[in-house]
């Protein structure tokens, strides 16, 4: 089952297993949502001349409840509406990310390329300590999840759906519970959907200093140069040629020799040196260092976001779920076997016993 579909489900398991005295949904609302949820599957199978599958049933039977539960309680209607800040988040973040790093630059003389321009090799220093961090991470162990306060958790959700004395106890505790609950199956989807707008969103930044680069040089004269306290010719060489050696490699740029930088040096620069080539040269730097990985990671948590998102894994073996879908015939066969220690099990027990089975397991 996709996302939303396993939300619903487990939604309405937090639900039903909180309402043990049915002041939510009654025993009769409860029968009719899996009578109508299996009428609804069994038609949906057969229109699609497929199997009637358990997800499917639970799929239906949360729908038909949701929607009852909405039209009782429209605060509750409120909480369950689809959230669309993380689709906007997701577009917003990356333009904003890419307007800022079209006005990065402005800080500097728009008429001069820095060949030690901080914020160019900030963006470049930024990023390789990222992957250097991604690659050390790789190797650990994974780290443990810890499951979070509940409290915490519990009154963002019960504001959520507004205190109102019209909704529930049962209602607001439920939620609660699902909140922790969901936050911790949805973990692994929402790292996903956090590391693709984060890489896009890098990706961007680097895009949009490299376009105000070339769209200041459109309507300026660049002039090359550099100034340092600490730093001589010989370090400045060495610190660039190292920098810029990958982009050159690769896309063929032109080199440069000791005497170039030395002739570049702040207050006495040679007036001929021309910024273009340096242009060049760093832009192919951020394009292979920074925009061509975040890109490929990002495509990456794209990948695993789409295939959890379409594919959400949720323990359908659960009792919960097994005793909602034995009465269609699809729930898988169990065994449980008991061990008695230093007592003979006689019919007293054994119909305890049996009873106990039926409450977890449903009708064996």
């Amino acid at each position: 089952m996709n996302e939303q579909t396993a939300r619903n489900v487990l939604l309405v398991q937090a639900i039903e297993s909180s309402d043990v005295k049915r002041q939510v949904l009654s025993d009769d609302d409860r029968v009719y949502a899996s009578r109508s949820a299996n009428e609804l599957a069994q038609w949906e199978a057969a229109d699609k001349k497929s199997e009637l599958t358990p997800a499917l049933f639970l799929q239906k039977r949360s729908e038909q409840i949701l929607k009852k539960l909405e039209e009782r309680t429209p605060a509750f209607a409120k909480f369950n509406a689809p959230t669309n800040w993380l689709i906007v988040a997701g577009f917003a973040l990356p333009v904003g990310a890419f307007l800022a790093g079209i006005f990065l630059d402005r800080i500097a003389d728009p008429h001069r390329v820095n060949l030690l321009s901080l914020p160019l090799l900030m963006i470049i220093l930024w990023n390789l300590t990222v992957y250097t961090v991604m690659v050390a991470g790789s190797f650990s162990r994974t780290p443990r999840i810890h499951r979070p306060d509940q409290g915490f958790l519990g009154r963002m959700a019960r504001l959520s759906i507004h205190s109102s004395r019209k909704i529930p106890q049962t209602l607001t505790s439920a939620v609660s519970r699902f909140a922790v609950d969901w936050m911790l199956l949805s973990a692994p989807l929402t790292a996903a959907r956090a590391k693709r707008v984060v890489h896009l969103s890098s990706a961007c930044f680097a895009v949009g200093a490299v376009v105000s680069l070339y769209a200041r040089g459109l309507v300026s004269k660049y002039q090359a140069g550099w100034e340092s306290t600490w730093l001589d010719a010989d370090k400045v060489h060495a610190i660039l040629t190292g920098l810029f050696m990958p982009a050159s490699t690769l896309f063929g740029l032109p080199g440069f020799s000791l005497a170039d930088v030395a002739a570049l040096q702040l207050p006495q620069m040679n007036p001929s040196g021309g910024g273009a080539a340096w242009v060049h040269l760093y832009a192919g730097t951020l394009t292979l260092l920074v925009i061509l990985p975040r890109l490929l990671l990002s495509s990456a948590a794209a990948w695993t976001e789409r295939r959890l998102s379409d594919d959400f894994p949720v323990d359908l073996g659960q009792p919960y779920f097994r005793k909602l879908t034995q009465k269609i015939g699809s729930a898988e066969p169990v065994v449980l076997r008991v061990v008695p220690y230093s007592f003979t099990l006689d019919e007293v027990r054994d119909r305890g016993l049996t009873a106990v089975a039926v409450m977890v397991l449903g009708e064996l």
